[in-house]
């Protein structure tokens, strides 16, 4: 029986525990020298009037279980806002439960109030996420990138 999950922006009370997630993620990918963050900088840069990511957690039972983190910028060949998906994490005994999907549908919601799209990077060879990404109506193209927009 799947656990109840809900959803929330991340707010700076939940900074140690979503970099205990990035820390999670960084490990699973093999790369936590290239996790350089700080939770104080992490608070810096997104707390502020002005901030400069903004994300949402999954959490199960008060504990957090997934993240998905976003910064927004203008893309200038389309003319229209872009919103960049930074990262998309869910802890491993919470996958397969829809948690990822309904994280990237919450930034799709987001891109849908400002007419933005939605841009990442996946690994090429990651087949299953790439599978997951179309499946939620991306466009995968050669090389690692995906996007989504919003239907007119």
């Amino acid at each position: 029986m799947m656990r109840q999950i809900s959803y929330r922006p991340i707010e700076e009370r939940d900074v140690s525990v979503l970099y205990g997630l990035m820390c999670d993620l960084a490990d699973n990918e093999k790369e936590r020298f290239e996790l350089t963050v700080t939770p104080q900088r992490l608070i810096e840069t997104g707390f502020t009037d002005q901030p400069l990511w903004r994300g949402f957690l999954a959490e199960a039972k008060n504990k957090a279980v997934g993240y998905a983190t976003y910064t927004e910028d203008f893309h200038i060949w389309s003319g229209v806002p872009r919103i960049c998906l930074d990262d998309i994490y869910v802890h491993p005994d919470f996958r397969s439960h829809g948690i990822g999907e309904a994280l990237m549908q919450l930034i799709f919601e987001q891109a849908k109030k400002t007419n933005a799209f939605v841009s990442w990077a996946v690994q090429p060879g990651n087949t299953r996420a790439i599978k997951f990404y179309e499946g939620l109506g991306a466009k995968y193209y050669v090389g690692g990138k995906c996007s989504w927009r919003p239907s007119n």
